[in-house]
């Protein structure tokens, strides 16, 4: 048989770490390499059997095939370890037997670990870029099913902390290097248990809870991000599955950490006014704390200035730099305040990165109430990056609530929808508020004026009723 990529003789003793890459390979060629030539046409039918398992709901015969393939051939295909853990998920589910469960979540829990150390053989084996995996992806799912089924193994004493790390490492992994294919759930189940642990003891776990928020919210939109991809690509549909797969997480989480409670002012300032001493020598604890201030409208507290100057003392970055930028805007020194919004610029390494730090100062600029500067800033962050010009639109849209120019902020909202798909909903969201908003103000102002009419009508009535009574009591004198 003709092999691309290897050259070995059947006894061969295959190492599976060394395989690294299998582009352009068949399942047969596959097969022989690992399992031998005279295991291709039983591989080749534990593949069929166990695709017809799955499709048939057959999970027990589905699971025989699938433990040769792992065993003999583990890389026939991608498909018995990305199909894999719903078959594992409908064993669990109907198995009574609490030794065999256990052994089927082993098995599982393995495979999760086998295919984060083959990823780059199995997505060699992938021919369309879109289908391969990354790390982050793997992880997501492993948290998922872990949460899922280890409540029902008595050996894992399993508890939401437990599930928390897995999502917790997924969710950062995600963030630091990427991610497609996330599914919605797994991104509402992470919010979800980290809201569940936040409420068993909303004093010491806040400060966790507030950087969920964060870190969800920031792979939401990573996947959002992906919906803008394909729309540039020319795939509108791809990039409409995308925007229906996040925009409802992304909304749930916004709802969840709402009703938590947990972005009260005074507890957050409090938090970070306790843990000043304890991070002012970490520019990474700074750093991060001056994010989630700034996240939580702390971003004008005394607390936050401490922060901001300590942390711009220790090494310059935009987070520090837009901190001290605030507190020179508070005390009334617009030049001071440009001079370190423009370090934050120094600070970009590329007109990317500059075009975040706009925006990030066109929000600042906002809070502050400069929302003049802060239009200045989205028009030049669409300047250095003409892909985010939804995000401006939508800030700007916002900006124009902000002083009740309505008008304005409805032309916004639809700019921001025309010019990202991710961006949208939220832009339609906010439209529908402001119509609903301008249409209540109508009413009232209607309201206003017809009561004004009537008042203006009856003091007319009595002034001529008076003028009566005091011509008839002249009369009579």
């Amino acid at each position: 048989m003709k092999n691309r990529i290897f050259t070995l003789a059947i006894a061969s003793v295959i190492s599976i770490a060394a395989m690294a890459q299998f582009e352009g390979t068949t399942p047969d060629e596959r097969i022989a390499a690992t399992a031998g030539e005279d295991s291709i046409s039983v591989g080749r039918g534990h593949i069929s059997m166990f695709q017809m398992g799955l499709q048939n709901q057959d999970f027990k015969d589905a699971y025989v095939s699938w433990k040769w393939l792992m065993t003999y051939a583990p890389f026939a295909n991608t498909g018995i370890y990305k199909q894999s853990p719903i078959m594992f998920y409908n064993l669990n589910l109907k198995e009574t037997d609490p030794a065999r469960k256990e052994a089927y979540f082993n098995d599982m829990m393995k495979m999760f670990d086998l295919r984060l150390s083959r990823l780059d053989s199995l997505n060699s084996m992938e021919r369309r870029e879109r289908l391969k995996s990354s790390v982050g992806d793997v992880m997501a799912v492993k948290a998922e099913y872990y949460n899922y089924i280890a409540p029902t193994i008595p050996s894992q004493q399993w508890n939401a902390g437990k599930s928390y790390k897995y999502f917790e490492e997924a969710i950062k992994t995600i963030n630091e290097k990427g991610g497609r294919e996330v599914s919605g759930s797994f991104l509402q189940n992470y919010i979800y248990i980290s809201d569940m642990i936040y409420k068993s003891d909303p004093t010491g776990k806040r400060e966790q809870y507030l950087q969920d928020y964060l870190d969800s919210k920031e792979a939401c939109e990573k996947m959002l991000a992906l919906a803008t991809e394909a729309a540039q690509a020319g795939d509108s549909a791809v990039a409409q599955k995308y925007v229906t797969m996040y925009s409802a997480p992304l909304a749930f989480i916004e709802q969840t950490f709402a009703a938590s409670g947990a972005a009260d002012k005074e507890q957050i300032i409090k938090i970070y006014t306790d843990k000043f001493e304890a991070y002012k020598t970490d520019i990474n604890k700074l750093n991060a704390s001056l994010n989630l201030m700034a996240q939580n409208d702390c971003d004008t507290e005394p607390i936050y200035f401490q922060y901001a100057k300590a942390a711009y003392a220790l090494q310059p970055t935009f987070t520090s730099s837009i901190g001290l930028a605030q507190k020179a805007m508070k005390d009334g020194n617009a030049s001071s305040a440009l001079n370190y919004y423009n370090k934050a610029l120094e600070l970009a390494s590329d007109d990317n990165a500059r075009s975040k730090i706009c925006m990030n100062i066109a929000k600042a600029m906002a809070s502050s109430g400069a929302y003049g500067k802060s239009e200045e800033y989205t028009e030049k962050a669409i300047g250095y990056n003409a892909e985010c010009a939804g995000h401006a639109y939508y800030q700007m849209a916002n900006n124009m609530v902000r002083v009740k120019n309505y008008g304005d902020a409805i032309a916004y909202c639809d700019k921001a929808a025309a010019a990202d798909i991710t961006i949208a909903p939220r832009a339609r969201d906010l439209r529908g508020r402001i119509v609903k908003a301008q249409e209540q103000l109508a009413a009232a102002n209607k309201a206003a004026a017809a009561n004004k009419a009537a008042n203006d009508a009856y003091q007319e009535y009595l002034r001529k009723k008076a003028a009566e009574e005091a011509f008839w009591r002249g009369s009579k004198k």
